[in-house]
């Protein structure tokens, strides 16, 4: 996927985020904004060269570029995937259950990161 598809499909899954509720979809939310947050961090990636349409990675902790080698540009970018990686760990894989304030926590992640790679519609 190039950068534009990324972008196209972060704002439908963002889109789909937009219609859960806060209260009863908190984990639903969580997990989400990292797909999207995927899309949104690869086509970063995509847009500065760091890796081609073909090199995606899900999460930040997989990039096989270290963090302080990235333009800075993409370090905010990072920075806001690193913070949704980090909310998604203590819910997705773990018997804690999130609450609204959790998923508002990612909600303003997400947002963030949309703002910063440009996918805001």
């Amino acid at each position: 996927m190039n950068r534009n598809e990324h972008l196209e499909q972060a704002r439908r899954i963002l889109a789909g985020l937009a219609k859960l509720d806060p209260e009863a979809d908190a984990l639903a939310l969580i997990d989400g904004t990292m797909v999207a947050g995927y899309h949104l961090g690869s086509a970063a990636l995509h847009a500065h060269g760091v890796t081609t349409p073909s090199v995606h990675f899900n999460t930040p902790s997989k990039f096989e570029v270290a963090p302080d080698s990235l333009p800075a540009p993409l370090k905010p970018v990072y920075d806001v995937f690193d913070g949704l990686e980090k909310l998604r760990s203590r819910y997705v894989r773990s018997p804690n259950e999130p609450d609204k304030r959790d998923a508002a926590a990612a909600q303003q992640l997400m947002a963030r990161m949309a703002e910063l790679c440009g996918a805001r519609s």
